[in-house]
Formats: structure tokens, C-alpha cells, sequence
């Protein structure tokens, strides 16, 4: 859709993503999961338009909208999580939308906004879980005060490619008028994240009974390795939501290769783990001989 040339540079730039897609088109094939993937966009489209939003692009399977009015932008969130949640179960599988939204200025060229703004707010989706929306400390100060009493504020944390401190908010699962907050959703027990790390003849599988991890040299380390460039405390994952994030600590960095992309290093920032790769504590994989293999599964 296009945006028009009245969108102002100032607004509230807002991601929408539905989780549990992928597995949809595993366990329903690919004609079933497209119908109800097009099905939720299409409402989720009609949320934004309804709550005054105007929707620049798909994503994949979620979108990038923007607001003139940052109080568009949670109640988007509720009406498009309340109606994704009405949709019936498909092959036993329930849709969930993340959410993520930040206030500033744009660059609005042709169909697209870039920016700043719109880097921090696709980073902020990176914190959101199936049932939530994550807001910017700059979006919740713009909000009206039932929006803003309705904001849990969460721990200040680096977010990958942001040199500054970000303080993120968390939309509260509580009623609201004749509207309902969205109640996190409970995947499937077989829907439960795990991610497996490997290191030597180590292995550890992190899940939610197991929901976090210590790398580094310290004798207490759940993945302790034994070169001089690691830090003691050198980084952890942690389960958030249905996402494992691994937060770096160190003097030197952690260096994190993704299979089929670049290698990058994490310097006091946080990622979220995708597919499988490898891990490396204060030098590249290529030079480390103490380096962590991990598979999402």
C-alpha cells in the first residue's frame, strides 16, 4: 500500500508479526497456511486503518505501518491480537501477533520510511513474545495517560546495532474498558522453544524447564571454555517469551555466526538466536578453539 505524502515526518513507526507461521506451513502445507497467513494480515491491515494507522508494507508475514497519533498504536496492538485469537485453530496450530512500536522522525520516500526510528522499533520486535506489545520509552511518553498506566516498564538493555540504552515498555494483560487486553498465548507443549548447545564433548539443551545459560571461563559456568580473550562472566541466554536471547558481557565481545550469514560480534548488546550457528567468546570462530554450536529446535 502506498503511503501518501501526508504521513508526517514525526510519528510512531509500528511492526506487526505473526509467530507460529512457519509451523503452520510445516504441519498444514503451504496452500492451507497461505490462506489463513493472508486471512490474519488482512484483518490485522483493517485494525491499523480502524485505529487511524496507515500500513507501508508487508514484512514477510507481518507488517510495517506508521501513526500520527502514537495512541493508535496499542490500541492496533489489542484489536489486532484480539482478532487474530478469534480465528479457529488450523491443523492445531493458533496464530499469535508480536508487536513492537517507537516515536520519532522518519524519512518517508516513494512507498517505504527509513531511519533511526524505524531500525529501533524493528529491533524492538526482537523483544516482543506471541500475545504482547513492546513500546519505546519515547512512544510511552507520548501516549495519553490510560495508554501510559497500562505500560509495565522492563529492564533497560542494548538492543543489536543501538548505541544507546533502551528502556522498554510492555503492554499490561489487564481489561480495559470495553476493550480486552491480549492474555499471552500458550503455545502447544510440542510448540515449546529449545535450543541445544554443543561445545566439545558438552552438550546442554535450554528449554523451559532449563530457561537460561552462563558462558565463560568461571568455574560456574554453564559452558565453560578455557581462552584468555573470554571474559569470567563473558555472556548468558535466557528464554524470553518463545525466543532465546543471548546478552553479551565482556571485555572483548561475542561473536555470533549464523548459518548462511555474515558473522557479527555482539559488544554489551543482546540477539536473538535463530536456526543454528556458532558462538565464539572474545575472538572469531575461525581463530577459537573453545567454540559453541546451537540448533533452535
Amino acid at each position: 500500500m502506498t503511503v501518501p505524502e501526508s504521513v508526517p515526518d514525526a510519528c510512531t513507526v509500528f511492526f506487526a508479526d505473526l509467530a507460529g507461521s512457519t509451523r503452520l506451513y510445516e504441519r498444514a502445507g503451504d496452500a492451507v497456511a497461505y490462506r489463513l497467513v493472508e486471512q490474519c494480515l488482512q484483518g490485522m491491515r483493517q485494525e491499523i486503518l480502524a485505529c487511524g494507522g496507515r500500513v507501508v508494507k508487508n514484512t514477510g508475514d507481518g507488517l510495517l505501518a506508521v501513526f500520527s497519533d502514537p495512541n493508535g498504536a496499542p490500541e492496533a496492538a489489542i484489536r489486532m491480537h484480539n482478532a487474530v485469537q478469534d480465528l479457529p485453530r488450523v491443523s492445531g496450530q493458533k496464530m499469535a501477533v508480536r508487536v513492537a512500536f517507537h516515536t520519532g522522525t522518519v524519512i518517508v520516500s516513494d512507498e517505504d520510511v527509513f531511519g533511526d526510528t524505524v531500525n529501533v522499533a524493528a529491533r524492538l520486535l526482537e523483544l516482543a513474545t506471541p500475545g504482547r506489545a513492546i513500546a519505546s520509552e519515547q512512544s510511552v511518553q507520548e501516549l495519553q495517560p490510560e495508554w501510559r498506566n497500562l505500560m509495565h516498564p522492563l529492564q533497560s538493555r542494548s538492543l543489536r546495532g543501538v548505541s544507546r540504552l533502551t528502556a522498554p515498555f510492555e503492554l499490561v494483560c489487564e481489561s480495559v474498558g470495553d476493550l480486552t487486553v491480549v492474555q499471552t498465548v500458550n503455545l502447544d507443549a510440542d510448540d515449546s522453544p529449545e535450543l541445544r548447545l554443543t561445545a566439545g564433548s558438552r552438550s546442554l539443551t535450554l528449554n523451559a524447564q532449563t530457561p537460561s545459560a552462563r558462558l565463560g571461563r568461571a568455574a560456574s559456568s554453564d559452558i565453560r571454555v578455557t581462552d584468555t580473550r573470554a571474559s569470567r562472566e563473558h555472556a548468558h541466554i535466557e528464554l524470553r517469551g518463545d525466543k532465546f536471547v543471548l546478552v553479551d558481557r565482556s571485555s572483548n565481545g561475542t561473536f555470533v555466526a549464523i548459518d548462511g550469514e555474515r558473522e557479527f560480534v555482539l559488544s554489551h548488546e543482546e540477539v536473538v538466536l535463530r536456526k543454528r550457528g556458532r558462538l565464539a567468546l572474545g575472538r572469531s570462530s575461525a581463530e577459537s578453539r573453545d567454540v559453541i554450536e546451537f540448533i533452535c529446535l
